[in-house]
């Protein structure tokens, strides 16, 4: 049973006759026979050479030439007739020889080959002896070829032997023809598929269903690392599968021996070369041929090594994976950061926006944006600006960077967004897209105006004093001869608290420039509580005060503190001031003294509107100030509280405000009497505003 082209090529090896298959115009040597290498008086290492660098018999060094000539000429077979001192057997003399060159067409009409064939020719024998020769050789050709072989499907075909019909010598002769020329397509075909072998590195083998024997070519046998033995047993060859492939091919070979699937086979899978170890990745494919009975009977295929490719898979896959993880990162950063990213198609209009984004402006999550919808968020003072630097963008490639106010859909609050991006084209066709990243800066700018309000008031509170101051010292130098004693000491008095007011704000700019440096110190010292109470109860007893203050609970207290006495002085004095500013005239305040074996703690109870939970959560917060138009009377930056809670918390304490609407505030603090290295704690409510 011929199995593959190398059975072919071996039959054509051991034949009688001297022949050469060449596969270039420079007549490399393809195949050659035994007896073709013998008459050119070389070994096998000849074949892969060409024919002229490896030709030791110079008689047929002139049919170089020729075969050139009909390669690059090929019009058809030629052949031609030599006398020439070409003997193998070493007998002395010349002898007659017929050279056959074929050559080897394509499909295409292109030329792949050539066929070279060398016979020699015998001495002139009567003519009846040459017709019963001819027809016997015939007769056997016929016999031979006509013996029962596999049909494609596996199916035995007997077919009888042609001696028990004899022919007539007419079509005994058309028939030898017509197998001479079928022949010729064999080799023609069986080389063709040869060269397409070898030309794509591929293998070839086949597997004895009945004795599970591999016969492989020497290329499959190279990719396996066996580096002798034309077979091999299956389960030696299983062997040297990688561990971890040699179930899945075996049960993938079983599977092929079934007929209902058809025995096709096409696996990957790893080998561990049998002699030298090294890994490869094979890609085989084959089929199971059956017999009559539909058992299996032999199964044949091809092998590919893809050890490249699949390392080179391996790298885009793993290239592919970095990317998809990166990807992965940098939306979590987008998402942690609260970025907004999206991108218009510049012909269709249509928008992708991630999840953020839609939540910056208010869209649904499932809802289809188009740029007109994008658009019509921006609030009207700024589309036409906006429009603009798009239209820039579109027509000349520009980066931008804008701010705007927008409306949120849902809930129809305005919000500052700040979009940055640029357009390009997108990579897989010439569509133009506009990319951007949008950034929510509703509170950079609620900073920034707090800060412009902040100037606005410094400017303010520092005029009045200063204001008042002059007009004070104005007064003095005007009418100095005409004033009493008595009034200009009035006047005098009045312009020290007008400068003592107007270094109480700024060492409240100072406090909050030491704040933010972190550089606001304390200079702690040991005092009695009551020393503390007493002075600020002289504060308030020269002040002319238009409330009633009481003060409360451990007044007269010895018991000595270890603080900051001008700190917590000035949180006292905030209190009460605060107390006094936004309490009704004639109302009562209250300041609370409370002393234990721990803490040192000052109540300021009013009687004014009182503090809503909203502002009491944000009271605390530097330049925080209620807006409230029915505290139009009062003033001051927002900072007073927020040094407070700095003071306080430094001294490791508590500070708070317990307050309802039109039922008064406390503010209150408590601090620790002996210095404590306790982390501070956080504040337990927000308070009122300078």
């Amino acid at each position: 049973m011929i199995r593959s082209d190398k059975d072919i090529l071996s039959v054509l090896h051991s034949s009688l006759g001297a022949c050469a298959i060449y596969d270039s115009p420079d007549l490399h040597i393809s195949y050659a026979s035994a007896k073709m290498l013998q008459l050119w008086n070389c070994d096998k290492s000849a074949i892969g050479q060409r024919l002229e660098d490896s030709l030791q018999q110079q008689e047929l060094l002139e049919c170089v030439s020729r075969l050139k000539q009909v390669w690059s000429n090929p019009k058809g077979p030629v052949e031609e007739h030599l006398t020439i001192k070409l003997n193998p057997a070493g007998e002395p003399g010349t002898s007659n020889y017929r050279m056959d060159y074929q050559p080897l067409i394509s499909a295409d009409g292109e030329i792949y080959g050539l066929y070279h064939t060398i016979t020699l020719l015998p001495d002139p024998i009567p003519a009846a002896q040459q017709v019963t020769e001819k027809n016997n050789i015939e007769q056997q050709l016929l016999e031979d070829l006509l013996t029962p072989k596999y049909s494609l499907g596996g199916n035995v075909q007997a077919i009888t032997s042609l001696s028990k019909y004899p022919l007539p010598d007419r079509e005994a002769k058309n028939l030898n023809l017509k197998l001479r020329d079928a022949l010729k397509k064999i080799i023609e075909s069986e080389e063709h598929y040869h060269f397409a072998l070898q030309s794509a590195e591929m293998g070839t083998w086949n597997l004895n269903c009945k004795s599970y024997v591999v016969h492989w070519d020497e290329r499959t046998r190279e990719l396996f690392g066996f580096v002798h033995g034309e077979t091999a047993p299956y389960t030696e060859v299983l062997r040297y599968i990688h561990p971890d492939d040699r179930t899945k091919i075996d049960q993938e070979v079983k599977k092929s021996l079934i007929d209902q699937n058809k025995g096709v086979y096409d696996v990957q899978f790893r080998t561990i070369g049998a002699k030298d170890q090294k890994l490869r990745w094979l890609h085989c494919k084959g089929k199971m041929y059956f017999d009559s009975n539909q058992q299996p009977e032999w199964f044949a295929g091809t092998t590919l090594d893809i050890t490249q490719q699949h390392a080179e898979r391996e790298k885009l896959e793993a290239i592919n994976t970095l990317i998809t993880q990166k990807d992965q990162e940098f939306r979590m950063i987008v998402e942690a950061a609260g970025i907004g990213i999206f991108s218009i198609d510049v012909e269709s209009r249509k928008m992708e926006l991630n999840d953020q984004c839609r939540e910056l402006f208010g869209f649904d999550g499932q809802q289809e944006i188009q740029e007109v919808d994008f658009f019509a968020q921006i609030l009207p003072q700024y589309r036409d600006k906006v429009s603009h630097i798009f239209q820039e963008v579109v027509s000349k490639q520009l980066p931008f960077d804008c701010q705007c106010e927008i409306e949120d859909k849902k809930t129809g609050k305005v919000k500052w967004l700040r979009s940055v991006g640029g357009g390009q084209l997108a990579a897989d066709s010439n569509r133009q897209i506009v990319y951007g990243a949008i950034f929510d800066t509703t509170n950079d700018k609620e900073e920034e105006r707090k800060k412009l309000d902040f100037i606005s008031i410094a400017s303010h509170e520092l005029k009045t004093p200063l204001t008042s101051l002059i007009a004070y010292i104005q007064l003095l130098l005007a009418k100095e001869q005409t004033l009493s004693s008595e009034k200009r000491l009035q006047y005098l008095h009045r312009s020290n608290e007008q400068a003592i007011r107007m270094r109480g704000l700024i060492d409240g700019f100072l406090n909050v420039s030491q704040l933010n440096e972190g550089k606001l110190l304390l200079h702690k010292n040991t005092f009695q509580i009551c020393t503390l109470i007493n002075y600020i109860q002289n504060i308030y007893s020269l002040k002319p005060v238009k409330h009633f203050i009481h003060y409360t609970g451990a007044t007269d207290s010895s018991v000595e503190i270890v603080a900051d006495r001008d700190k917590i002085e000035q949180v006292i004095i905030n209190f009460m001031d605060n107390a006094i500013k936004y309490s009704p005239t004639n109302s009562t305040i209250i300041m609370d003294i409370a002393v234990d074996h721990a803490y040192f703690s000052v109540k300021v109870s009013d009687q004014g509107r009182g503090i809503g939970d909203k502002h009491q959560k944000q009271i605390f917060n530097k330049f925080y100030r209620v807006n409230d138009s029915t505290d139009s009377y009062a003033s001051g930056f927002g900072i007073g509280l927020f040094i407070c809670r700095e003071i306080i918390q430094k001294h490791q304490g508590k500070i708070g405000v317990d307050s309802k609407l039109a039922e008064g505030s406390t503010f209150w603090f408590k601090i620790p009497i002996h210095s404590q290295t306790a982390p501070v704690t956080g504040i337990q409510n927000a308070t009122k505003q300078d």
